[in-house]
């Protein structure tokens, strides 16, 4: 399968949060607070919620730096729906234009151009598995991301939690899961790797509300 055009625009080559996308990769690295605040069990709350999503809206806006040096930014919007396991991914450029598209049914993964048109299709896995930050399609299975890894309250006040999630089986990453506290969702996506730290910052997400399913027609297509 052809590798997605502007993967490596988006991802590094795209479930939480806060902090603007074009500050620097050093600065946007979570902090231990001094003081934990007491909470509730975040894990299991970050499980109801994701047990009870059946679609999502969300802006993202990615970063990306190697040894603290910015490599690439990039922002778009982000679709999913339960029913179907349907997920799409739209790449803007500086003009808020559709440049690209991903959509998928976590089966078959089909690249658009900015008119629509088929680039190149492909096992989704194939393409998920060469993506730094797989963490931002796991909306729906965010169960199954917990169970796989090692999960600790890495920071907790007013303002936000951090989870610190690294995997069970060897693997050399930290990924970290910035959580709204009023209702536990992501609002950003951090993952670490040797040099290498990509963070999404998810805004303006809209949860459980009606998703056109003309947004994954080229999916469901027999």
């Amino acid at each position: 399968m052809k590798p997605f055009i502007n993967s490596a625009c988006l991802l590094a080559a795209l479930l939480c949060l806060l902090g603007p996308a074009a500050y620097a990769a050093q600065e946007a690295k979570p902090q231990a607070a001094a003081q934990q605040e007491t909470v509730k069990d975040p894990v299991a709350l970050l499980r109801a919620w994701d047990k009870n999503l059946t679609s999502l809206e969300t802006d993202f806006e990615q970063t990306s730096s190697y040894d603290g040096v910015v490599i690439s930014r990039s922002h778009g919007k982000l679709y999913y729906k339960k029913a179907g396991n349907l997920l799409r991914l739209d790449t803007l450029d500086n003009d808020k234009k559709t440049d690209q598209s991903a959509v998928t049914d976590k089966k078959t993964l089909k690249v658009l151009d900015a008119k629509g048109q088929l680039i190149t299709a492909g096992p989704w896995a194939d393409w998920v598995n060469g993506q730094p930050n797989k963490a931002l399609f796991d909306f729906g299975n965010y169960s199954a991301l917990l169970d796989a890894h090692q999960v600790s309250v890495f920071s907790a006040n007013k303002e936000r939690i951090i989870l610190l999630l690294t995997p069970k089986q060897q693997a050399d990453y930290k990924l970290y899961l910035v959580l709204n506290p009023q209702d536990y969702f992501p609002t950003s996506i951090i993952i670490e790797a040797d040099l290498m730290q990509t963070k999404a910052d998810l805004k303006n997400t809209v949860k459980n509300k009606s998703v056109s399913q003309n947004l994954f027609k080229e999916v469901l297509k027999k």
